[in-house]
């Protein structure tokens, strides 16, 4: 049996069996050649493509915080920096034209993510474009999508999504004068921050409400509900919202005329802001301070300190911080009755809100520079100016301003009355009147006894000299 298997298998035979074990083993090698490099370099593609990922989600973050912090206002983001791919590439671009401020473009990309995006993402994305209105002044439309995104909250049960929203709201509220409503808001995050826990939103909702009490003329309210946050922020290590409340303090004790008391809390918040740093609230901090030289008649040391906050907001690219400190050096100029100055400065930060796309700056920024060319004694220039900042404060829904600007045009053809003679006085004196009482109708709608009082004693003023 062996002697026939030896010869069935004969020299011949084995080596070509041999050789096909060869080619075998030799396929195999080959195999494995291919495949084990194959599969080291797909796994360091796929550990390039994550760390890509982890950088780009580090870098959405990073914009979303660079747009809080320049503008003061809460994101929520839940469920967007870990969405899949056709969620979170959409986002990620539209938190990079955020951050240049290119807010329309930005909203697109939020929209095409919206495509994709479910349950708390959508929450999110709502709340982004609606910051993207939010911040570019265009109030009502803001308010639109954060009603939708407070929708989706409550049908989604995201109880965070829907305290963010109600805060925000309230914020949008706040801008537009409605102090009341604005309460409302505010009072019902806090309720839902306290019911999940989350302190830090409980904290900002807490000074929101101060921030409301503050604007309807009741200081020792508002001092309490900033004390109140302040303590929160500190309890929780949220210095970045410590130094936030020091400085709102310290403009509530302005508000009551203590300037050294208010001196003390800014620079307390300015201290916290430059060991955290926080450059920006340290721009903010120091235009505060130079306020409050301003206050004390020390304009030089103003001066100094507003040109510190604005060589801050330029050096970190805060295009709304470095309009805002223009507008401030200008009142300076002003208060040196630097007139000529005082517009350049005032034309540069409307120059830069225009460019930005805020138009509740740009809206101040017109009503500031009518103001100016009331003193120049030139009515027509003035009455041109604050006409146009009333017809944009109608269109984005900021009836603080709007009310302002009614004022401003009604002291307008006052002066005008008062520099004519005849029926042509008559006249303008009916044509202030008007305007003053509009003004008044609103400040009483949205409830700031400050500017309700000044609006009276000009209403009698001028009744009174219509009566001569």
């Amino acid at each position: 049996m062996i002697g026939i298997l030896r010869y069935l298998i004969g020299p011949g035979l084995l080596f070509a069996l041999l050789g096909l074990v060869i080619t075998a083993i030799g396929v195999v090698v080959a195999v494995f050649a291919w495949v084990l490099p194959r599969r080291a370099r797909l796994r360091k593609e796929e550990e390039e493509r994550l760390q890509r990922t982890e950088e780009k989600i580090d870098l959405a973050n990073k914009n979303i915080e660079i747009i809080q912090t320049h503008f003061g206002i809460p994101i929520y983001k839940d469920g967007l920096p870990s969405a899949p791919p056709r969620v979170f590439d959409p986002f990620f671009e539209g938190t990079k034209l955020m951050a240049e401020y290119k807010w329309d473009d930005a909203i697109a990309e939020f929209q095409k993510a919206m495509k994709e995006a479910k349950a708390s993402q959508l929450v999110a994305l709502c709340n982004l474009i609606a910051i993207c209105y939010y911040t570019s002044g265009r109030l009502s439309l803001a308010l639109e999508n954060y009603e939708e995104s407070l929708r989706l909250a409550r049908q989604f049960k995201d109880k965070e999504g829907e305290a963010s929203d109600l805060g925000n709201i309230g914020l949008i509220y706040f801008d537009k004068g409605d102090l009341d409503q604005a309460l409302k808001y505010h009072q019902e995050a806090l309720k839902i921050d306290k019911e999940i826990g989350f302190r830090q939103g409980e904290a900002t909702a807490l000074g929101n409400i101060g921030l409301i009490y503050q604007a309807k003329g009741d200081l020792d309210q508002a001092l309490k509900y900033q004390k109140e946050a302040l303590k929160i922020k500190r309890e929780i290590g949220y210095r970045q919202g410590e130094a936030n409340s020091l400085g709102n303090i310290g403009l509530i004790y302005k508000a009551k005329g203590d300037l050294d008391q208010a001196l003390k809390y800014h620079q307390e918040s300015l201290e916290i802001s430059k060991q955290i740093g926080y450059r920006e609230n340290e721009a903010n901090q120091l235009g505060n301070i130079g306020l409050i030289y301003k206050a004390k008649g020390d304009l030089d040391q103003a001066l100094k300190y507003l040109e510190e906050a604005l060589k801050i907001d330029r050096q970190i690219g805060s295009r709304q911080g470095e309009a805002s400190a223009l507008g401030n050096i200008a009142f300076i100029h002003q208060a040196k009755s630097d007139l000529d100055q005082a517009l350049k400065y005032l034309r540069d930060g409307l120059k830069i809100f225009r460019e930005v796309g805020y138009k509740q700056g740009e809206a101040s920024a017109l009503g500031n520079i009518g103001l100016i060319y009331k003193n120049k004694g030139d009515l027509d220039q003035a009455l041109k100016y604050h006409q146009e900042s009333l017809e944009i404060s109608k269109q984005i829904g900021y009836r603080e301003n709007e009310a302002n600007q009614l004022g401003n045009i009604g002291l307008i053809y006052s002066r005008k009355a008062g520099s004519a003679s005849g029926g042509q006085a008559k006249g303008d004196r009916d044509q202030a009147l008007k305007y003053l009482n509009e003004a008044l109708k609103i400040f009483e709608e949205i409830g700031m006894p400050e500017q309700i009082g000044i609006a009276k004693r000009n209403i009698e003023g001028i009744s009174q000299q219509k009566k001569k």
